[in-house]
């Protein structure tokens, strides 16, 4: 249990990763989290959580892909 928990907190941190740097470079708005401007009362942050919609769901099936082939061959 915990190893598929790690397997999928790890394609999580991954994917997001990915998903974030491919907004960045190629400027992708949908797939970009970027911080706009410092007020006196802190900062205002924009952009979009549909990478991080896509790597929960990523990571959610890789889980459940490892426990059904890689856990039961232990």
């Amino acid at each position: 249990m915990a190893k598929t928990v790690c397997i999928g907190l790890a394609s999580f941190v991954i994917m997001s990763a990915l998903l974030l740097f491919i907004g960045a470079t190629w400027n992708i708005k949908w797939l970009m989290f970027q911080f706009y401007n410092e007020t006196a009362t802190g900062f205002e942050a924009g952009g979009s959580v549909l990478p991080f919609i896509i790597a929960i769901s990523f990571s959610y099936f890789i889980g459940r892909l490892y426990e059904k082939y890689v856990v039961r061959i232990d």
